[in-house]
This record gives C-alpha cells, structure tokens and sequence, in this order.
C-alpha cells in the first residue's frame, strides 16, 4: 500500500468548522447582525468562486469560497430557527409567567436530578388565561415547540418515571424563560400537577420501551455498580448508576462509555452483520438490514445527539454499500455533521455532539498511522489498535473537555487504554440479556452474569484511577483553556520530533 493511501482528506474539514462556527453564531447574535455576517460571507464566498479558474486554484480560493458558503448558509438556517423560537407565542408567554394547560407529545424519556423529574416534550396546544377577575383573558394556541417540564418532589414519581416518548399528554403549569439558553426550548414548564396521558405510545415506543425494562430486570440480582452501570454500557440508561461510580467515570475520563454513541452501535453492528452474511445477505440487502439495525437501535437506545451523528453517519454507509460507491469515513462524518447542523441548529450547542464529531475525526485522522507505526515497532496489532484509537479519540476531545469541565484529567488515555476493550463484550452481552429476558426471562439473568464481569473491569479501572493522587488537576475552562491544551499539544509535538531526530523514539512519531 502506498504512503498516499494512508493520508487522510481533510478537504471537508474546513467546511465543517465554518458551518459549526456559523451555526453558533446564528443562535446566539441578534437576527440582524447574524444577516448582516452571513451575507457578507455569502459574497464574499461567490466572489471566491468566480475567480479565473487557473488563479483560483493558485491560492485556495475556491475552498475558501465553499467554506464561507457553508458558514453563511448554516448561520442564516440557524438565525432564522432561533427567531421563530424567541417570537413565537409559548416564548411571550413564558416571558410574562403566564399560567397554561398544555397538550404536548413526550420526546424523551424522563430523568429524576436532585429529586426533580425532567421532561422534555414539544406542546401542540395550550389554553392560557392572562389578567385577574372581570379582565381575565383565556384563549387557545396552537403552536409547536419544543419545552423542558419539570416537577419538584412529585409525591406520585411513579406517575412521571412510567412515562414512555411519543405518549401525548395533558399537563398545567406556569411557564417560565428556559433554564438551558443554548438548548433551543421554547420555555420551561413548572408544573403543578401530575400529567395526563390521553394517548399513546406508539407501537415502536412500547416496544422500545419493554426491552429497557426488559434489561434493567435481567440486571437485578448484580452487584450495584454491574447492576447500575451495565444497562448504561448498553443502551445510555443511568437511572440505576451509583453516584460514586459516576464520579469515578467523569475523574477517569471514561464516562463516555456511559453515553450511546456511534461506538455502541459499530459493536452490536459487528456482532450482528456476520450474522447476516450468514444468513445469506450480500451486497444491497446487507446495506438494507445496516441501516435498519441503525434506525432500530437508536430508537431502543435514544436519539442523543451523538446517537443521531452516528446513526446518520451509518445511513451514508450504507447508501454507498447499495450504490456501490466507496465509503470514506471521515467524509460520511463531516456529511453527517453539516446535515444535522442544518436540520437542529442547536446540535452546535451540544457538547455530547460536538465531541462525537471530534472523537469520531481523530480515529479516521490519526489513530491508523499511529496503530501502524505501533506496530512497526514491535507492538501485538490488538494492542496497538485499542491504543492507537484509544488515545486519538481522547486526544482529540480533550480540549473541548476542559472548557467546561475546568479539569484536566491525567490519568484519561491510560485509563481508557485499560477499559476500553471490555466495552464491546459487555455491550454485546448486555444486548444479549436483554434479549434473552424478552423471550425466555430465565435466560435474561444468566447472560447479565456473563456481562457482568467486563462491566466489573470498567468499574475497577474507573475506582482504581480515581484514587490515584492527582488523577485529574484543575484546568483554566473556556477559550483560555482549550487555546492552553493546545499549546500543550503544539509543545508535546515539538519535543516528540526533537526526540525523534537524536533517534529514542524511532519512528513512533508522525
């Protein structure tokens, strides 16, 4: 294979910070100044291309006409999104407190923090009434948004944890300004009672639903850090997780593993395609049954924003499998990315999805030339790739991490070295428990044993490296910080290159 085959194409990466960068900048400037920049760069960006096509080439202007075309198509999509919310009706209600009946559908499940149950859903009608006695004013809206309920020490919780998405429900309550500015909600609802469930779910959601609970009984009788962690390995489900096991995750750099993510579903698509071809797919119809694993295990394990990054990343494989074109990865990624900035702008502000992006753009970036020189040197391939990739994806998200963690944790890349490989065995067990208590219950149980003790080693990893002295140290947050890592990163470069001239360290570096 020739050197030019292992570079990666960068060609999109470009494009893909403009467009990130011109989405967050849409959200959170006002409408006119966000017009006002992106029109700029719109011309800007068609002069670019109009130049003579022999000079254009000469100094990059093409490419930089295409990054500013993106930035300004993305900043206006988003701008335009972010008006509708703030001049919509639940916003001028929720900027005056005013008190609503809501019919809304649930879009995800609901979380209990500090014995305060969330639940986001997207109203389809409210009745409100504005002013007191002989002026007192009702009248219905029908309006779309998106808003976060929340219930403070419900005293019937069971009424409000039982609740599955695409339930429609009845529910009052005062509305108020949203707490999460960046998360594209219309307003907050403090409600004042219980919900109503008038309808739903539907079929996909109770099935959906039934598995997860199907998991969470087959992981009963285990330990609690198995019992808790495990259904969190295997579909993002952490309403059991000890909070000391959680605080050991975050100091260890491995609480990702707890997030599904596009690594989720490259496990369970590796258990399950070998099986298809068994079964006699080739070809389209394996691309097929790819995309519908995709689709199917998103809805089981819910569509977090870095869920959706990589089931959309999964579907332009498979579109290339059925169209006999190559997949490139780290082009399908930066497809994927620019498409899901265009259609949930607020996915800028996510940090779950932008660390997927970043993760996912330093395994196909850097990790196979640092597993092969690995390997050049002496290293077993198994070992070489589960550091290789370990360390890449870690490397990459590090300073996005600490701008709002304010903490560096040190001892993150070996710690992810040691417990990342026990992660597909206990995802893949954990399908199987799951699976196994839907169809024969007394099966459920005896492979969540089984899937136990992967989960266990992640656990011991995570315990053992945050009781280590100085396992994560305080670490300037924001801008400051990430511009601090990455002149870390620029140094640690230099040195590894001064290194690698007086001859320690071979080849290793690249």
């Amino acid at each position: 294979m020739s050197p030019r085959k292992n570079v990666p194409d960068l060609r999109l990466l470009a494009p893909v910070l403009a467009g990130m960068v011109g989405t967050r900048l849409g959200l959170s400037l006002p409408g006119g100044d966000a017009y006002v920049l992106a029109g700029a760069a719109f011309v800007v960006g068609i002069g670019c291309l109009c130049v003579p096509g022999r000079y254009a080439s000469t100094v990059l202007l093409l490419p930089i006409g295409a990054t500013l075309l993106v930035g300004a198509i993305l900043a206006t999509a988003a701008a335009l999104r972010a008006e509708a919310v703030r001049r919509g009706p639940v916003a001028a209600l929720a900027a005056v407190g005013a008190h609503a009946r809501i019919e809304a559908t649930i879009t995800g499940d609901p979380k209990i923090v500090k014995n305060v149950v969330l639940l986001p859903i997207r109203i389809e009608e409210l009745d409100s009434e504005s002013g007191q006695g002989d002026r007192a004013l009702s009248y219905r809206v029908r309006a779309k948004a998106t808003v976060l309920a929340f219930a403070r020490t419900p005293q019937n919780t069971a009424a409000w944890t039982g609740l599955l998405p695409s339930m429609h429900i009845r529910l009052s309550g005062r509305l108020a300004t949203p707490r999460d500015t960046d998360s594209g909600d219309a307003a907050t609802v403090l409600a004042s009672q219980s919900p109503q469930v008038v309808g739903g779910p539907d079929l996909l959601q109770r099935l959906t639903g039934a598995l997860r609970a199907d998991l969470r009984r087959a992981v009963a009788g285990l330990p609690p850090d198995p019992a808790g962690v495990l259904p969190a390995l295997t579909l993002g489900d952490t309403s059991a997780m000890p909070s000391q096991t959680t605080a050991d995750l975050k100091t260890a750099g491995l609480s990702f593993l707890t997030v599904v993510s596009g690594e989720n579903l490259m496990f369970v698509s590796a258990a399950m395609l070998p099986l298809a071809k068994r079964i006699g797919l080739r070809a389209r119809a394996l691309a097929y049954f790819g995309a519908l694993l995709a689709l199917g295990f998103t809805a089981l394990a819910r569509p977090g924003p870095p869920m959706v990054r990589a089931t959309v990343t999964a579907l332009l494989a498979s579109t290339a499998l059925a169209t006999g074109r190559r997949f490139r990865g780290l082009t399908a990624t930066a497809g994927a990315a620019l498409i899901l900035l265009l259609l949930d702008p607020w996915l800028a502000n996510a940090y779950g999805f932008i660390l997927s992006v970043a993760a996912t753009a330093g395994l196909f970036i850097s990790a196979p030339a640092w597993r092969d020189r690995l390997i050049r040197r002496g290293v077993p391939n198994p070992i070489a790739t589960a550091a290789a990739f370990t360390a890449a994806a870690e490397l990459y998200c590090e300073p996005l991490l600490v701008t709002f963690t304010g903490r560096l944790p040190l001892l993150s890349v070996p710690a992810n070295v040691f417990a990342v490989p026990a992660a597909p065995p206990a995802t893949v067990l954990g399908i199987a428990a799951m699976g196994a208590e839907a169809l024969w219950p007394p099966a459920g149980p005896v492979a969540a044993w089984l899937a136990q003790w992967p989960t266990r080693w992640i656990c011991l990893v995570a315990h053992t490296a945050a009781v280590v002295p100085g396992a994560a140290v305080p670490w300037p947050d924001g801008a400051v910080g990430f511009l601090a890592l990455l002149s870390v990163y620029a140094l640690g470069v230099k040195l590894c290159r001064a290194m690698q001239r007086n001859g320690p360290l071979g080849d290793l570096n690249g």
